[in-house]
């Protein structure tokens, strides 16, 4: 196995996990794969361990995104705003397309920012702890793996064993220079 394989893993609950090599931005691929199939997917990526980001999708189309810390690569107000604003997600559209309650999205969808501060008066704080969204969940809400324990209530499962998968694609030599990148901007 080497690290640009494309492991696919057995349904469950109507879902099929698809792992993407760790340095592909999958949002192109997903877009494709959605429209073609007439599908809904749900696509997740981690950075570097410190977030995770999500895009929901129907058809092809992306119906949600959101990401825990858009604003990871900018210190500019304005465009932290506007990152905030375009990733904070919509848990009542992510509940309706995947038939869930929105009880059991909207937890999960929490925007973190892992950096301590000063509050008004200049006084140093340390960010609040945010805990798990719900008590039988894995994760905490600042930690990127949360999507694991939002997965399962969505109906996705993230595999346990990362060694049962059902197909292995090796992509060809030069392969990553000749997809479609989408929007990477996380």
């Amino acid at each position: 196995m080497t690290e640009d394989d494309v492991l696919i893993y057995p349904p469950v609950n109507g879902w099929t996990v698809v792992m993407w090599s760790g340095y592909f931005t999958e949002l192109a691929a997903v877009e494709y794969i959605s429209r073609q199939l007439g599908i809904v997917t749900s696509t997740v990526r981690i950075h570097d361990g410190d977030y995770w980001s999500h895009a929901l999708l129907r058809d092809g189309v992306v119906l949600d995104r959101f990401a825990t810390m858009p604003d990871y690569f900018t210190d500019d107000p304005d465009e932290i705003a506007r990152l905030r604003a375009k990733y904070a997600g919509q848990p009542a559209v992510v509940a309706e397309a995947i038939g869930r309650p929105v009880e059991q999205v909207a937890p999960y969808l929490v925007q973190v920012n892992l950096e301590d501060g000063e509050d008004e008066d200049g006084y140093y704080v340390d960010e609040p702890e945010l805990g798990k969204a719900f008590p039988d969940d894995e994760f905490e809400l600042d930690s990127p793996w949360v999507f694991v324990d939002f997965w399962k209530r969505l109906g996705p499962r993230y595999p346990e064993d990362p060694s049962a998968y059902l197909v292995r694609i090796r992509p060809a030599s030069g392969w990553s220079n000749k997809l479609p990148t989408g929007d990477a901007e996380l």
